[in-house]
């Protein structure tokens, strides 16, 4: 049973319930706590006065009166008279003797119903027969003596029905009804929402419902939105990570094949022996070599990309110097700069530059960028390297000369497994620079970059200064230059 359709019975239910208490109510009311008389009750008391004067056979007159005392002893509250056919006065329970005359009785049964309806003293008349004459009885009571309730007085006449069930209609009915109308538009936006829910495709674009009401539909309403645009970008996000392992999964076969043929082609010339020349066997060696070195740095990118992709690994945060460490990384390139003919200079200050890093971290960072500038800008014959603090920022730049980024590559050259020249062979995996971001996002920095290609390239590291007394560093640089 829908929920529309239970309202509606629970709304029926509650109006026939609430007429029947209310009818009981007032009965079980009037009975136990609405003590007097009111014109039912006298007139019950007429009949049982008729009935009784029948059982006595009263024959005349004064039997008649006798009679009248006896029934007037058990009420209590209530002055009886009585009147024969002619309007003399028989008798009187309060000793009165002389006759009433004609005004005195149209004043006396003047507007009845309105003084027993405000509690003043009332005189109802009803006719008896006794021996064959009629007679007329008359009971006076007292206001105390009447019933505060007197809706009798109304329901004794048809016409004043619509007056006492309309209002109760009216209250009951127009609340139902209102509670239905809103049953009716509380249904409307759960329907709407159900459809909604039945409707959501993970695969498409999120369908938003418009509820701006501030009770609970709403509420829910709006968390529904917020639940599928959750679930519609975590699919968007798994559907990339499923595309970036396949594409790493490609990529690893791509740039292992070619350095694994040359390995196994290379130890199967030294196997057979067929290299005689020392030179030629020490060469083919360094080949294998340097081929193996690089497999080990796909490698070792992979294990780092592992460790940032788990929660549960931690970067070993220290508090040091990020010039130490960048002159050792420099130190670690100066023979290869040197040998591919490349020009290098580093401008580090001479205070020492403080900052909370990991080392290892930080360290593969600097790597990856200058690994980058060698390989894509070595064409340009440069190398810079610049360490500037920067309202309260350290920034590291690295600079090349080469070909440049193009403009519309420059937004996607931090995603993983992206590569500028997807032409290239064996030039890495394409996760060296996003590494490199998501190494620096947890150090509370970034890398951006800027490039005019066939001028200059600029990756720079940002990352937070922390304050330390000011210490001359070590004058390594000196030494490197002698060494290239």
């Amino acid at each position: 049973m829908k929920l529309k359709t239970k309202m509606v019975w629970i709304i029926a239910f509650s109006v026939l319930l609430t007429i029947i208490l209310l009818v009981v109510m007032i009965y079980t009311f009037t009975a136990l706590f609405v003590s007097g008389y009111n014109h039912v009750k006298l007139q019950e008391m007429s009949v049982q006065l008729s009935e009784r004067v029948k059982q006595a056979h009263v024959r005349n007159e004064d039997q008649l009166t006798e009679e009248l005392k006896r029934f007037g002893s058990n009420y209590e509250g209530v002055g009886m008279e009585l009147f024969g056919s002619d309007g003399k006065l028989l008798y009187s329970s309060a000793n009165r003797t002389e006759s009433y005359s004609l005004q005195d009785m149209l004043v006396r049964f003047t507007n009845q119903p309105g003084r027993m309806f405000q509690g003043q003293d009332a005189s109802l008349v009803y006719d008896i027969a006794a021996s064959g004459n009629r007679y007329f009885v008359v009971f006076d009571v007292k206001g105390e003596a009447l019933q505060q309730v007197q809706l009798f007085l109304y329901l004794n006449q048809y016409s004043a029905y619509p007056f006492l069930i309309a209002p109760l209609l009216l209250i009951i009915v127009l609340p139902a009804t209102v509670a239905f109308i809103f049953i009716l538009f509380v249904t409307r936006r759960l329907s709407r929402l159900n459809q909604a829910m039945r409707n959501a495709d993970l695969r498409e674009e999120p369908v938003r419902l418009q509820d701006r009401s501030g009770d609970e539909i709403g509420t829910l309403t709006r968390l529904f939105n917020e639940m599928s645009d959750k679930l519609y970008r975590q699919y968007i996000h798994t559907r990339q990570i499923e595309q970036s392992r396949t594409k790493l999964v490609r990529n690893l076969s791509h740039d292992l094949r070619t350095p694994l043929s040359i390995i196994q082609g290379y130890a199967e010339t030294l196997q057979r022996g067929s290299v005689h020349d020392p030179d030629t066997r020490v060469r083919h060696s360094t080949i294998i070599v340097q081929k193996s070195e690089y497999m080990n740095g796909l490698l070792h990118q992979l294990f780092w990309l592992a460790e940032l992709d788990d929660p549960s690994m931690a970067f070993r945060m220290e508090h040091g110097s990020i010039n130490v460490l960048l002159q050792s990384i420099i130190a670690e390139y100066v023979l290869v700069l040197r040998d591919q003919g490349i020009e290098w200079q580093a401008d580090l200050p001479e205070q020492f530059v403080h900052l909370i890093y990991d080392p290892d971290s930080l360290a593969q960072v600097f790597r990856n960028l200058i690994d980058n500038a060698i390989l894509h800008g070595g064409e340009g014959k440069f190398l810079g390297i610049r360490l500037r603090v920067v309202n309260e920022t350290v920034q590291i730049e690295i600079e090349d000369r080469g070909k440049g980024i193009p403009a519309e590559e420059l937004e996607r050259i931090f995603d993983r497994f992206y590569r500028v020249d997807k032409g290239r062979r064996s030039n890495g995996m394409g996760i060296g620079l996003s590494l490199s971001q998501e190494i620096a996002v947890k150090h509370g920095g970034g890398i951006t970059v800027r490039s005019v290609p066939n001028e200059r390239t600029v990756f720079t590291l940002s990352l937070p200064l922390v304050a330390e007394p000011n210490q001359k560093r070590l004058h390594m640089l000196d030494v490197l230059k002698q060494l290239s």
